[in-house]
């Protein structure tokens, strides 16, 4: 139950960090806010997977579906990192990794 205040908190962030995005026009700062955010709500989901998910017994997940979770939490943090690294220099870039991640 702990482990879901701060997932809450970062999911209060982003629509803070979208208006923020909405009234710059797409400036670099805000942009890469907004990617972190992104990168703080999965760090967070990747600990409620843990505490959720791997104290299951096997017959509950999968092993194969508890690899999958890891494979795409592990991809989806790297790529929201670098996406806020990336939005410094190229907002639109950072954006289109955010925007693509969490469509697909």
């Amino acid at each position: 139950m702990w482990l879901n205040v701060p997932h809450l908190f970062s999911v209060s962030l982003l629509p803070l960090s979208t208006a923020w995005i909405a009234q710059s026009e797409l400036a670099p700062q805000p942009v890469s806010f907004y990617a972190a955010v992104f990168f703080l709500v999965n760090a967070t989901c990747i600990f409620l997977i843990w505490e959720l998910v791997d104290r299951r017994p096997a017959r509950d997940v999968t092993p194969k579906v508890r690899r999958i979770m890891r494979v795409r939490s592990g991809a989806t943090l790297c790529l929201f990192g670098g996406a806020a690294i990336g939005a410094r220099r190229h907002p639109l870039v950072g954006l289109g990794i955010c925007v693509c991640c969490l469509v697909v």
